[in-house]
């Protein structure tokens, strides 16, 4: 066991207690915290930080902190320029998203 591993199972807790709250499961599990999360982890992968992602991009970086946070829906009020991200796809060369179902998580929402 590392020094940082409480950490994991701490946030682990977090996020299972966060989920309890009023719409924060479909908001967690919303299409635009999973593009979100995506970009980040791209950006990650890369070797990125927000404002090398932003001037790779040539968008605000405002931009990138509203689309990682998933706040893109308009229920949100936070504005991104209209082709901010898919000028941030190209920049981290996202050419096309293969998205993993989540059957536990489809049938919950079912019902």
């Amino acid at each position: 066991m590392n020094k940082y591993s409480h950490l994991k199972r701490d946030f682990k807790q977090l996020k299972a207690e966060v989920r309890e709250l009023p719409g924060a499961t479909e908001y967690l599990d919303s299409p635009e915290v999973a593009v979100g999360q995506m970009i980040l982890a791209r950006q990650l992968e890369l070797g990125y930080t927000q404002q090398q992602l932003a001037d790779l991009a040539d968008v605000p970086l405002e931009d990138i902190k509203v689309i990682q946070a998933g706040l893109v829906h308009s229920n949100f009020g936070c504005d991104i320029q209209p082709d901010s991200l898919s000028k941030v796809f190209k920049a981290l060369k996202i050419i096309g998203v293969q998205p993993i179902i989540d059957e536990q998580a489809a049938t919950s929402m079912l019902g």
